[in-house]
């Protein structure tokens, strides 16, 4: 689970990764995982978070890719290749909604998981009754965004092969 480290410290907000169990439904041997092709994209403001989210996703063999933006995301080259999106509902400029409007026009079969620290009831019918897989409130556990994670790697084609 991400959790959030002690807000009361001074500090900037930061989040840090809970001991975490094994996720059965998505590796059974973290060595022996292989997923061809498959690009995990993070695109959060919050850069403590991306981090997070990025080591976490590249701990169990997933290769991953992370923007502070929806602008950033556009003009890379995962915009075109990305085997699933766990996307920010709330960023700066563009927002998440926006870009996954952009993407039904540019690349409408990209997986979209959202994720956001506001529960918006609208924005979340909105977003999944536009094609996303999830929406997850932070925190969320790892076996939710796992559980995402394998969804979209299903709906996208990519196989998930032992070596």
């Amino acid at each position: 689970m991400l959790i959030q480290n002690d807000p009361l410290s001074g500090g900037s907000l930061r989040y840090a990764l809970a001991r975490r169990r094994l996720f059965p439904l998505l590796i059974r041997k973290r060595s022996e995982l292989v997923v061809k092709g498959a690009v995990i994209s993070i695109i959060d403001d919050n850069a403590s978070l991306r981090i997070a989210l990025k080591r976490l996703i590249e701990s169990i063999g997933l290769s991953a890719a992370d923007f502070a933006s929806a602008e950033e995301f556009l003009v890379s080259c995962r915009s075109q290749d990305s085997a699933c999106l766990i996307l920010d509902l709330n960023l700066p400029g563009m927002s998440g909604l926006e870009l996954q409007r952009q993407l039904h026009v540019s690349n409408p079969d990209v997986p979209l998981v959202f994720i956001s620290a506001r529960f918006d009831e609208h924005a979340r019918a909105q977003a999944l009754s536009a094609g996303a897989i999830s929406f997850l409130q932070k925190p969320f556990s790892e076996e939710d965004l796992f559980q995402a994670i394998n969804s979209s790697l299903s709906i996208a084609g990519t196989a998930l092969l032992p070596i």
